[in-house]
């Protein structure tokens, strides 16, 4: 200030001087704030961790923004305007005084996320042979353990020692919510961890089962049942009777391993959820179950009774079949059972009412024998 007033020498003692000497310290402010931030820039760019993560730009506008508030500053001070500069010197001195615990913060949070990469990699990699060994025995290569336990030994690592970063910030809005959450977080892992191992022995179990199984079913002969009983339209190369009762052997294994996981991970809201849900569904399969076999039955009777020559008779098996089986499976699904009841119980009447008339009037005569002869019978 003192050079380049006495430079300017009487005119900076006039307005205009002074307004000059303003303009000129924020015009030589603003271009050494460039200057610097354009060089900070280029040396956060060549840390490999922050040009990965495109942070480099980020924090190189946060210094520039930083060094042009202190240039304002100095003129907003050379005109003096003091009462403007309380509050912005105030928000500069916080946050000059948290720059230590940000950097503390970021050292720590970024030394923890190196040591968390590099023994979840090691365990990934001794998790490997695993994987070899279930991709051998199962014959399903998707299965992936490394993965999981690489995963999970990165957060068990990193979790803590996020909460020890927000520690060093010192700002307890936002360290105190996030080291509760992550205890909580921490507090059940033991739950994960034994709904994970229920649900991998459940998988393999019932993998292992499915495959003996099958062999078993082949051995059997039972892919070739649907061209004997005429439902070879229905399966074909991909979908064989073996592989429909192997999905379902492996779907409801997993919906009870997965009934007792959720148990074991005592969340009540989504225990009731599944539950139900659970419920639902079983009636859903079940009922289904019912309408597919009643429909295999009606086809093989209705194909039979065709065979033999009776078509009026193979039609009536099989709307009998379907209308009891439908019952059946609506009942079995929960839905609408007053309906079902009632509509199952006025078919049966109308048939015993339409049978009766038939009887009764339509062959009045035979019926009259035959009353006759029970009558015989009692007296005698």
């Amino acid at each position: 200030m003192e050079s380049i007033t006495n430079m300017l020498g009487p005119i900076a003692t006039g307005k205009l001087g002074h307004a000059l000497i303003g303009l000129l310290i924020l015009i030589v402010g603003l271009f050494i704030v460039k200057l610097l931030a354009g060089v900070f820039k280029k040396i956060l760019g060549k840390i490999g961790f922050l040009q990965k993560h495109e942070l480099a730009s980020p924090i190189a506008s946060l210094v520039k923004a930083v060094l042009t508030i202190f240039v304002l500053m100095a003129v907003l001070q050379h005109f003096g305007l003091t009462d403007v500069l309380d509050p912005l010197k105030d928000m500069v001195s916080k946050f000059t005084a948290a720059i230590p615990n940000i950097i503390g913060a970021g050292v720590i949070g970024y030394a923890g996320w190196i040591i968390a990469k590099i023994v979840s990699s090691l365990v990934g990699a001794g998790l490997g042979k695993v994987d070899q060994n279930i991709a051998e025995r199962t014959g399903n290569e998707n299965v992936k353990v490394s993965k999981f336990g690489s995963a999970f030994v990165f957060g068990a690592i990193l979790l803590p020692i996020i909460v020890a970063a927000l520690g060093v910030l010192n700002i307890p809005a936002i360290s105190e919510p996030a080291s509760a959450m992550i205890e909580k977080l921490m507090a059940a892992v033991p739950n994960i961890i034994g709904a994970s191992i229920i649900l991998l022995v459940a998988y393999f179990v019932a993998r292992f089962v499915v495959f003996m199984l099958s062999g078993l079913l082949e051995g059997m002969k039972i892919n070739d049942m649907p061209e004997k009983i005429g439902m070879q339209s229905v399966f074909n190369d991909g979908f064989t009777p073996t592989k429909l009762i192997g999905g379902a052997i492996m779907f409801f294994s997993m919906l009870t391993a997965s009934t007792a996981a959720v148990n074991v991970l005592g969340i009540d809201v989504i225990s009731t959820i599944f539950a139900k849900v659970l419920e639902f569904g079983g009636g859903i399969l079940v009922g289904g179950l019912i309408l597919i076999i009643g429909n295999i039955l009606s086809s093989l009777a209705y194909n039979k009774l065709i065979d033999s020559g009776s078509t009026g008779l193979a039609n009536i098996a099989r709307i009998a079949i379907l209308g009891l089986v439908l019952a059946m499976g609506l009942k079995a699904m929960g839905l609408a059972d007053n309906i079902v009841n009632m509509a199952f119980g006025f078919t049966l009447g109308a048939v015993a009412i339409a049978a009766a008339l038939a009887f009764g009037l339509g062959g009045k005569d035979a019926a009259k024998t035959v009353a006759d002869r029970w009558a015989n019978k009692i007296d005698d």
